[in-house]
């Protein structure tokens, strides 16, 4: 067994000391939920599930692109921040 220290930020501790559960049970149930996740899933936001999910019907002229078939195609999708924000 290994043993980490970790530093824990006030208002988070007094969250974590009012559960029933150990505080190191609580973070090893964390780090093994972690860990069942799917890596690529690590990385996939809700705003990556928009991309390619979502049509544009009169898409920005600055946007508009040929995909590898020569068909007109948008690249919201490498802009999506700019776009949203």
């Amino acid at each position: 067994m290994n043993k980490v220290t970790l530093e824990i930020p006030d208002q988070l501790m007094n969250q974590l000391q009012n559960q029933s559960d150990s505080l190191q049970n609580i973070l090893l149930k964390a780090l093994e939920a972690y860990l069942a996740i799917e890596p690529s899933n690590l990385i996939k936001t809700k705003t990556w599930e928009l991309c390619g999910s979502l049509e544009m019907p009169n898409p920005d002229p600055e946007f508009i692109i040929k995909d590898q078939q020569a068909e007109l195609s948008t690249n919201y999708a490498e802009h999506i921040d700019d776009v949203l924000y």
